[in-house]
């Protein structure tokens, strides 16, 4: 009886299934176009667990014809047909084929698009990129580098105006810009006694005298306050490990260091960067002032020295040649399509800077923008209006003593340089790391009034290309606001509608892709991780865009999306409770909703008549009197576009948010920490609540003494440094005064029965001062959506 149960059971687990039944592994092998989600998602499992079954360094990184190993566990099971199924003609990968057109296109519309995506080089592109990156011409070090005001950067924006001039661009410029300059010539790290040489890489920070400093080297773990109890380290050299995505930025355990008397700072990334190997680099910009010589080097020098301390004291001479110095320049290259009217334009970008050989960032946006201006010079396309490339110069870092030290090429551009480009911009279409196939999908990311425009042009557009064997799940178009990490932002908080290709944020906006912790900013974004799939595509694919935007002759901006944006940010019972009037702002929310449809109702109708007028062969006078109408319209809808910008685009730092948001967040925040210090209950306050108060700046006042974060608030706050902001000008939050509270509870942390009245007093005073913050913001805030709703009529 046991052995037929037994029998039945194995037959059972055979028949429905694998579970808890161990089949062998099986061995597929990489071809051409594969990527490792790509091979998980065949099998049904996760590509982190295919990178750790078969130990791989970089997940981002496998070859044709390498094996990759399916665990048994995980082995997909394909039935078998009853029928033999039909012969599959083998196809390119691509997404859901559109339905058919609800749109007709102009015959010459048609024939534009198609002889422009014909058109397209991706080699060109990549040769562009190769040159940028691998030419030692355009490197300041032997490891590469190219930063801002620097002589590898003039060299480069000279080959780049040379190679405008070449594809026959009109008004071809190198546009000076203000920057501090930064030039990286070389690091040196020598241990006392021992021939082993190590390579760092500096930040924008202070360089070493000319014979470097030979001092001890002293290792402080995180370089936090706390990690110096005990250790005098005058004159010596630190030695940190460094996780600035799940810690901090680098800015602050470099001015701990120098507030605790070091001569100089070494980090290595244990995590959140540069995770690609232990051998690699990595350099960000340094967002505070020149300080003390700050190097990064890399995981396996960093553990070859802790290891040598293990066994003694350990001397070093740090050489750091590097050169950070005031009144430098950098240059933004242009050039120019004409088009058959200049009173608008469209512009294309990407930024010239770049760390150690920059291959994705942004070398290949460049080469996508001047392959883009190709396509259209190649195929004869003639613009309806200007189409201005331009390529900046200063976006990875351009300024010191500055937390918006980056986009400051771009930001010089459209606030100095160009000012007069705010209100006849139509878009501005940015790109960063453009030729990497960061997931099954890719999307764009765009100012909110930009949403709807963009879902039609991907939906329901018919020119509108989809991806090719890259992308298979397509572009999203859910809507994915811009965010501050690009010179879009610079654009778009000037009042300029903007774009870029998503290239950071995961489809939730909040969760980087796997190449930002593996490669970004290192020597390792380099030639290997090309997809020129993925660089053809969105040469066509933002091609096509720009051909749309410039044959549509009214812009298709929607202020719903606006609307939709305020709406979720207003919280009606906080208000209340904060003693704002809820009526009014919903009373004004709902005006501005009203004048939003309409105005949309009105773009759509202008443009689907216009379109009639063309197709219908209608008279050329009304096909021109509908596009002066629609010129007419633009100007109105681009000032309220900038009036949006100015009035609604807030900032916690580094984040966009509505401006109430700010004192709303950290209200809520104080209660919930005096709810919890009323109970006695300082873990829960500290650990959930305190660290994120003035967008986790408070984090930093729990880690770092007091002379730090006053050096932190005076870059933000200081009456003497508010003209040093960039994109961050007058739109930074005003910060709840609350570090001594937050110093108190870390010092009561641990105590039984502590007395938290001194910290409950003053997040009290905080939060008072704050719901004054809120009214006045809310109060202002209603008066704009007003004013908006009667520009929009």
């Amino acid at each position: 009886m046991k052995r037929k149960i037994l029998c039945f059971s194995l037959a059972a687990l055979l028949v429905f299934g694998s579970v808890g039944f161990a089949f062998a592994d099986t061995v597929y092998t990489v071809k051409d176009g594969d990527a490792l989600w790509k091979i998980a998602k065949k099998y049904e499992t996760t590509w982190q667990a295919l990178a750790e079954y078969n130990k791989l360094a970089d997940p981002n990184l496998i070859y044709t014809n390498q094996n990759i190993t399916i665990p048994g566990n995980v082995q997909k099971q394909e039935p078998t047909p009853a029928t033999a199924p039909a012969p599959v003609t083998a196809e390119p990968i691509s997404a859901p084929v559109q339905a058919e057109p609800k749109v007709q296109i102009p015959a010459q519309v048609q024939s534009d698009y198609d002889k422009l995506l014909a058109a397209v080089d991706h080699q060109y592109a990549y040769n562009i990129a190769l040159e940028l990156s691998t030419n030692p011409k355009y490197w300041s070090s032997s490891i590469g580098t190219r930063t801002a005001g620097s002589d590898a950067e003039h060299k480069a924006a000279d080959y780049l105006l040379s190679e405008m001039k070449k594809l026959g661009l009109t008004d071809t410029e190198k546009v000076a810009t203000d920057v501090t300059k930064w030039q990286f010539n070389g690091a040196s790290l020598s241990l006392a006694g021992d021939s082993k040489i190590i390579q760092p890489h500096s930040y924008a920070t202070a360089a070493t005298p000319k014979d470097g400093i030979t001092a001890e080297i002293v290792y402080v773990e995180k370089g936090t306050m706390h990690d110096y109890d005990g250790i005098d380290v005058k004159g010596k050299i630190v030695l940190i490990d460094l996780d600035q995505r799940a810690d901090w930025w680098i800015t602050y355990p470099m001015l701990e260091a120098e507030f605790q008397g070091a001569a100089a700072i070494l980090s290595a990334n244990v995590g959140g960067f540069a995770q690609v190997s232990k051998d690699a680099l990595n350099s960000q910009d340094i967002c505070g002032p020149t300080s003390i010589p700050c190097v990064s080097i890399n995981v396996n020098d960093s553990d070859y020295i802790k290891a040598k301390l293990g066994k003694g004291p350990v001397n070093a001479t740090l050489k750091v040649d590097n050169e950070v110095s005031a009144g430098g320049t950098s240059y933004n290259i242009m050039g120019k399509i004409k088009g058959k009217s200049s009173e608008q334009q469209i512009v294309i970008g990407g930024h010239y800077d770049m760390y150690f050989k920059g291959f994705q960032d942004d070398s290949c946006a460049v080469g996508l923008v001047l392959a883009m201006a190709k396509a259209m010079k190649d195929s004869g396309y003639v613009p309806d209006n200007d189409i201005v490339f331009v390529i900046h110069g200063a976006e990875e870092w351009g300024t010191t003593y500055s937390l918006f030290d980056w986009t400051t090429g771009a930001w010089n551009m459209i606030n100095k340089a160009h000012p007069e480009w705010v209100g006849k911009t139509l878009a501005f279409i940015n790109f960063e790391l453009p030729a990497y196939e960061f997931a099954d999908y890719t999307s764009v990311y765009s100012a909110p009034e930009m949403y709807r425009m963009i879902d039609y042009y991907v939906n329901e557009y018919p020119l509108s290309p989809n991806p090719v064997n890259c992308f298979p799940a397509g572009v999203k178009t859910a809507g994915y606001q811009t965010y501050t990490y690009s010179d879009d932002f610079s654009y778009y908080a000037a009042g300029v509608p903007s774009t870029v290709n998503g290239f950071l944020l995961q489809e939730d906006m909040e969760t980087v892709f796997p190449f930002y912790v593996d490669r970004y900013h290192t020597q390792f974004d380099d030639p290997s991780t090309y997809n020129k799939d993925v660089m053809e595509f969105n040469i066509k694919f933002y091609g096509a865009l720009v051909s749309y935007i410039d044959k549509t002759p009214a812009l298709y901006l929607d202020y719903t999306s606006q609307y939709d944006r305020l709406l979720a940010a207003f919280d009606e019972e906080f208000c209340k409770a904060a003693g704002g009037d809820s009526e009014a702002y919903l009373s004004a929310l709902n005006e501005l909703k009203t004048a939003a449809e309409a105005a949309t109702k009105k773009i759509l109708d202008l443009n689907k008549e216009y379109n009639s007028a063309v197709i219908s062969g209608a008279d050329p006078l009304k096909i021109s009197q509908l596009a002066s109408e629609a010129k007419a319209l633009n100007k109105k809808n681009l000032k309220a576009f900038k009036f949006a910008q100015d009035q609604f685009l807030g900032l916690m730092y580094e984040r966009p948010v509505v401006p109430h948001e700010a004192p709303q967040e950290n209200i809520q925040l104080m209660q919930s920490i005096i709810d919890c210090l009323n109970k006695g209950d300082a873990v829960t306050a500290a650990d959930e609540y305190a660290w994120q108060v003035n967008n986790i700046l408070e984090w930093y006042s729990m880690y770092f003494s007091p002379e730090v974060i006053a050096q932190q608030n005076d870059m933000f706050w200081g009456k003497d440094n508010q003209d040093n902001l960039y994109w961050g000008t007058g739109r930074n939050f005003i910060p709840a005064n609350v570090e001594a509270a937050t110093r108190g509870l870390m010092e009561k942390y641990d105590t039984a029965g502590a007395d938290f009245s001194a910290e409950i007093g003053v997040y009290q005073k905080a939060i008072d001062a704050q719901n004054l913050i809120y009214r006045e913001k809310l109060v202002k805030e209603t008066a704009a959506m007003r004013d908006l709703a009667k520009m929009l009529k």
